[in-house]
């Protein structure tokens, strides 16, 4: 089941793809939806382009992890990487951090939050048939522009499902 909340973000700045905007806005999401917020990196500042939300409800905890979109790269390389190319390379550490995460959370969902942005949209397109056909699931959280976030999951059954909460 797809979900969608708008909120009115006191913080929305011109980097609304950033991981702090993301995780903002993820965090007051979980919390207007009865969620219990054990972790929260939007306050962090890191080096690195992502972050961590443990969450918990019903007795279920869930770990998020948190990417932005890059807004620019800077490389010695001498063919610098394109935007879209090191947006891919951001989503597959976001979805291999999941798996890592899981592997040390005594059975956490895990979950990536990220912009809704066309190149995130085309890589969640071109792996939905991975994840329903092989039965995973993985829940995404897509934060808009205005801050209000959209809930699927990469597994078709369960994006159509009216709970997108596994019990």
């Amino acid at each position: 089941m797809e979900t969608s909340v708008s909120i009115n973000v006191a913080f929305k700045s011109a980097d609304w793809y950033s991981a702090e905007f993301v995780s903002k806005s993820v965090v007051i999401f979980l919390k207007e939806n009865g969620y219990k917020v054990h972790k929260d990196d939007s306050k962090r500042e890191t080096d690195s382009a992502g972050k961590v939300i443990t969450a918990s409800r019903f007795f279920r905890r869930e770990v998020i992890e948190v990417k932005g979109y890059p807004s620019y790269y800077h490389s010695l390389r001498k063919k610098p990487m394109t935007k879209n190319a090191h947006a891919k390379n951001w989503f597959t550490e976001a979805l291999f951090n999941s798996f890592v995460n899981f592997a040390g959370s005594d059975a956490a969902l895990v979950a990536m939050a990220l912009p809704n942005v066309s190149r995130y949209q085309a890589i969640i397109k071109k792996l939905n048939e991975y994840f329903s056909v092989n039965d995973l699931y993985f829940r995404i959280y897509l934060v808009n522009e205005d801050g209000s976030v959209k809930v699927s999951n990469l597994n078709y059954n369960y994006a159509k499902s009216p709970s997108d909460i596994r019990e």
